[in-house]
């Protein structure tokens, strides 16, 4: 139903407020940052709503 496809995308924010919107696949998508916004941040899709997608900041992870 709602596409999923889009868990895991990461972008760099535009600007430094909490909405936008983004393409992705061709399609144009509203989101939404959680946390505190900064131009060039980079964030990960972390759900996807009937409404925008939530973005949070991506943590870089090592693995061993």
């Amino acid at each position: 139903m709602l596409d999923d496809r889009l868990l895991g995308q990461r972008f760099s924010l535009p600007d430094d407020k909490p909405t936008g919107t983004i393409a992705f696949f061709g399609v144009l998508y509203h989101y939404q940052v959680t946390g505190e916004p900064s131009a060039g941040l980079l964030v990960e899709v972390t759900a996807v709503t009937p409404l925008y997608l939530v973005v949070t900041a991506h943590q870089a992870v090592l693995d061993y």
